[in-house]
């Protein structure tokens, strides 16, 4: 259980050394580490593709984690590249360009951001907003709602299951929502939406803290991803006590199922 941003990042660390098929220590240890994608226990159940490249770093050590069929393509291109390079908008348009023959995207850089009960700052309104928290069977009422693309997705998924809501009304109207989906049985996501004619009022703030809390009573680790030129959805993060956790990019088919 992690009970501190220290032990978090461990779980995160474990987690993602489970994503790419690698060690623990890759992520610590300066240079590229490049490993052959495989389905492990415990990884985040995003789509295990048959054709995969992905790229992530905590910060020292970067791990390229790829389809058998890539691997030498990657050894070539990017395993005597440092960190900096890997990240580069020419490399990753190299990455585009390659997997666009099998009718994949680079989706990414994501900025993943985590929190824990020490640096967690939670957020209240004192106004006339409600904030609400449900379940799973409020949240099936509101498939299909596209007016929240964000927390709900593209619709249910029974590998990463909604897990708890957080619904923010105004005059009985729903104006925003955030909904943490069971990644893997140690990290839930959270994805937020606010209308726009509501926007810089403090509900996304709000609802994203609500879900933290509850998250985080549970012993879980709660994580929040945004592209790195998202500044309104890094603030919500950084107000709650969020920190940088890794930067991840991925390769997947266009218009793809929420998350990954």
């Amino acid at each position: 259980m992690a009970t501190d941003f220290f032990t978090t990042l461990n779980t995160v660390k474990k987690v993602l050394a489970l994503d790419f098929a690698c060690k623990e220590s890759d992520f610590d240890n300066e240079g590229v580490s490049l490993y052959p994608a495989r389905e492990l226990p415990g990884r985040r159940r995003f789509p295990f593709r048959q054709q995969s490249l992905g790229v992530a770093t905590m910060g020292r050590g970067v791990v390229v984690s790829c389809s058998a069929a890539r691997m030498r393509w990657a050894k070539i291109n990017l395993s005597g590249l440092s960190r900096n390079d890997l990240y580069d908008p020419y490399i990753i348009g190299r990455m585009a360009g390659y997997v666009k023959r099998d009718g994949q995207q680079m989706a990414g850089p994501d900025l993943k951001f985590v929190c824990a009960p020490d640096i967690f700052n939670p957020f209240f309104r004192h106004d006339k907003t409600e904030i609400t928290l449900v379940g799973e069977a409020e949240l099936f009422k509101m498939v299909g709602d596209s007016r929240f693309p964000n927390s709900l997705g593209f619709g249910y998924n029974s590998e990463r299951p909604w897990t708890v809501g957080a619904l923010a009304r105004c005059d009985n109207e729903l104006v925003g929502m955030a909904v943490a989906t069971a990644d893997c049985d140690e990290m839930w996501q959270i994805g937020v939406d606010t209308l726009p004619e509501y926007r810089k009022r403090g509900i996304g703030k709000a609802t994203v803290s609500a879900v933290s809390k509850y998250i985080l009573k549970q012993g879980i680790v709660p994580y929040y991803s945004t592209t790195m030129d998202n500044e309104a959805s890094k603030s919500i993060a950084l107000a709650l006590g969020y920190k940088p956790a890794w930067v991840e990019l991925y390769s997947r088919e266009p218009k793809t199922e929420g998350g990954q």
